[in-house]
């Protein structure tokens, strides 16, 4: 079986699923990446991975752009990350299994949702076979809150799946040694990502007499209000404003925290740094609306999830942590095994060829694990 995956440029995070599908395929794995890799990667000290073998660079000249419509017309499967275009009708007429990956798109404000609502429910090259039970047409959700915003515009009901973003893991053959009662938070200073959230429980935390150190690790818009805010409530000695970092290097501050917060909104359609924090070892307390959480997260087993937007709720979910410590160590372990097990690049992958190959045998739906990437999506 040959497999395409097309996007706009080859990702870290779409790279560790490529190259696990490299494993399964070889050679009958491409990647068609449509635009030049993004360029403030690239500042960031990124490399170019569009450059790897495996990718073909459609947006060079005409005759790659032709060799990329003719893989995606003879592959016998292909993951579209995007809007489907008018390849998906053609490959849909052959009876060949298409799949689109998306994360959610109603993320507010208002007004913007309706717009969106008008192009998802009414896009061309694709809208029939989304209705129709016996196209072989079906989505991945990015994000546990994909299959709503698409059962909303009446598209693929009944033929969403389970998926994610899969990043590069990490195997502990000894457990990372934890710093006694430190926190992270890392992601850019932005209004969506609510990096307030984390100052206020710092405060909090204070009040009530917990000891604990906390980082944070990141640059963006807000930076400059959260250090006001750090400074003004007195907190910095016991909150660290560390900047950008590289990859490695947040990773490894990861690796000696013990507690994760990740306070971001519904906007956030996934958030990888989830399954790093996870990878890590970190005992996770997330937001409930962000798209990864109701899939990594069972809360209270390998984390723990916290009443959107709730400074409050947050609070009492960290201070609980820091007064058990032997339940730190609990979740975080149970963490480690989620993204190394069942969400890991290579189950996903083997998971994958299973699912389109009994695709491939009937219209679906196909019930193949209860949960786990590939598994029936549901409405929530």
């Amino acid at each position: 079986m040959k497999l395409v995956l097309v996007s706009n440029y080859l990702s870290h995070y779409s790279r560790t699923i490529s190259e696990a599908f490299i494993r399964i395929y070889g050679g009958d794995f491409r990647f068609i990446a449509q635009t030049p890799f993004n360029q403030k990667r690239i500042s960031s000290g990124f490399h170019d991975m569009n450059s790897l073998p495996f990718v073909l660079r459609a947006y060079e000249s005409p005759e790659a752009m032709s060799e990329a419509d003719r893989m995606i017309d003879e592959a016998d499967c292909v993951i579209i990350a995007g809007l489907p275009v008018s390849v998906v009708s053609r490959r849909l007429k052959g009876g060949k299994i298409t799949f689109m990956q998306s994360e959610r798109f109603f993320k507010g404000p208002l007004w913007k949702d309706a717009v969106r609502f008008v192009k998802y429910s009414r896009y061309s090259g694709g809208r029939s076979q989304a209705r129709s039970p016996q196209s072989k047409f079906y989505l991945l959700c990015a994000g546990a809150f994909a299959n709503w915003d698409y059962h909303t515009c009446g598209l693929f009901d009944g033929k969403a799946y389970r998926w994610g973003y899969f990043t590069e893991l990490k195997r502990h053959d000894i457990f990372p040694e934890k710093e006694r009662a430190s926190l992270i938070w890392t992601g850019r200073f932005m209004e969506e990502k609510h990096p307030e959230l984390a100052v206020i429980v710092a405060k909090n935390l204070r009040e009530m007499g917990l000891d604990f150190r906390m980082r944070m690790i990141g640059a963006g818009a807000i930076h400059g209000k959260i250090s006001e805010m750090v400074s003004s409530l007195e907190l910095s000695d016991k909150v660290e404003l560390m900047g950008s970092l590289p990859t490695a290097q947040v990773r490894a501050e990861m690796e000696k925290s013990e507690i994760f917060l990740f306070t971001s909104d519904r906007w956030e359609g996934w958030g990888v740094v989830l399954n790093e924090a996870m990878n890590s070892g970190c005992a996770c307390v997330a937001g409930g609306k962000i798209g990864s959480v109701p899939y990594l997260v069972k809360d209270g087993v390998n984390g723990l999830v916290f009443r959107d937007m709730d400074a409050d709720d947050l609070t009492e979910k960290v201070a609980g942590l820091l007064r058990q410590p032997g339940r730190i160590s609990l979740l975080g372990r149970n963490a480690y095994e989620t993204v190394a097990g069942e969400w890991s690049p290579k189950t996903a992958a083997e998971r994958f060829v299973r699912l389109s190959e009994a695709l491939d045998r009937t219209a679906g739906p196909v019930s193949l694990w209860e949960d786990g990437p590939g598994s029936i999506a549901p409405v929530i």
